[in-house]
């Protein structure tokens, strides 16, 4: 970014963690004039408001209320916003939370919302609008690589068509039921090398996925 004073952020989930500390390194930078606290929560924004004051001296802060996973908050936060932006940092996200895989009205899950869809809406209306002058910075997660110990599987897609990425938006693809296990006694299979396979399908017949592992028998 250049150094011209005057700036303004945009920095969604600012309230805790990464996106407050984002606020906070930006606003010792002197050229940063102004910077939105986008925030879903009025309580905790506040908090977060006072706490960022304190420790940098500075009164630049503004709250916006956003939710991210809803479409008509981002476009409401936004449009509360006067001029354009130098930055934005999307910083908000959700995991862990028992409601991530409900439905938004928007027909997303709670989790695609939030992460993804919401700020995807966001950049959208900013560049439409020719609000931001400079920067744009997405915070990603690794859950893209799958989180094992949620119980999600790392998207994997074999045609890359719209059917395959709406099973994820929607939340098919994660909430769908495993293979189901099995067992046998290998005394009555044969020696030799043996091939099980599984195919995964999405509710319209089309192939998602394949697996397969090799087992040696040997009586």
């Amino acid at each position: 970014m250049s150094a011209l004073h005057g700036k303004t952020a945009l920095i969604t989930g600012a309230n805790v963690g990464i996106g407050k500390e984002v606020a906070r390194q930006l606003a010792l930078r002197p050229e940063f004039a102004r910077i939105y606290l986008a925030c879903r929560n009025q309580d905790r924004a506040t908090q977060a408001k006072a706490d960022l004051e304190a420790v940098t001296g500075r009164d630049i802060f503004d709250i916006i209320l956003m939710d991210v996973a809803d479409l008509g908050s981002v476009r409401a936060g936004l449009a509360a916003i006067k001029g354009s932006l130098d930055a934005v940092v999307m910083n908000a996200g959700v995991i862990g939370d028992k409601t991530l895989m409900e439905l938004t009205a928007d027909g997303a899950t709670k989790l695609f919302a939030t992460n993804v869809l919401g700020h995807a809406v966001l950049l959208q209306e900013l560049l439409t609008q020719n609000r931001l002058s400079e920067v744009a910075v997405f915070a990603a997660s690794e859950a893209a690589r799958g989180i094992p110990k949620l119980g999600f599987k790392r998207p994997t897609f074999v045609s890359t068509s719209t059917d395959e990425l709406t099973t994820v938006i929607d939340g098919s693809y994660f909430a769908s039921t495993p293979p189901p296990t099995f067992s046998w006694n290998s005394k009555t299979v044969a020696n030799g090398t043996h091939t099980i396979s599984t195919n995964g399908f999405s509710s319209s017949g089309t192939l998602l996925s394949s697996a397969s592992v090799s087992v040696t028998v040997s009586n």
